[in-house]
């Protein structure tokens, strides 16, 4: 059973960038992508915004699970920044399972299942642990998957 942030796989997070054209040739991402997930979340354990933020391309979205969204790595640099020194600076995040697919030349999907630890929100409520699940598109450019 999926948690609380089960509206992410509907609407939610997104790791895409805007415009230009994703390069065609190359693999279909999805050993690419499976490893860059698993280096995501190493980030965020680490609480290393910017290590997080590097993850995505310059032009890239982010839209967080309280709909909060952040134009362009600077921005997701700047909010995991905050957050992961404050509220998410104890939480952990555990990978489950990594859906990758190709869905078109140079794009691919990701459906990501994991278990994040139980944090206390800004205005005092307690959240638990619970299964979440992204959903990140990454894009292809010079041969690197973001």
């Amino acid at each position: 059973m999926i948690g609380r942030r089960a509206v992410l796989a509907l609407g939610g997070m997104a790791m895409t960038a805007t415009a230009g054209a994703a390069e065609a040739a190359g693999s279909d991402g999805v050993a690419e992508i499976e490893a860059m997930v698993k280096s995501l979340l190493a980030a965020w354990n680490a609480t290393d915004a910017d290590a997080y933020a590097a993850h995505f391309w310059p032009d890239a979205s982010w839209v967080n699970v309280v709909g909060m969204h952040w134009r362009g790595r600077d921005q997701v640099a700047f909010a995991h920044r905050l957050f992961l020194s404050t509220i998410f600076k104890d939480c952990k995040q555990t990978l489950v399972s990594t859906e990758a697919r190709a869905i078109a030349p140079g794009v691919a999907l990701a459906v990501v299942t994991m278990i994040q630890d139980a944090y206390t929100t800004p205005d005092g409520n307690s959240m638990p642990q619970a299964h979440d699940r992204l959903s990140l598109t990454a894009v292809q450019r010079d041969g690197r998957w973001l």
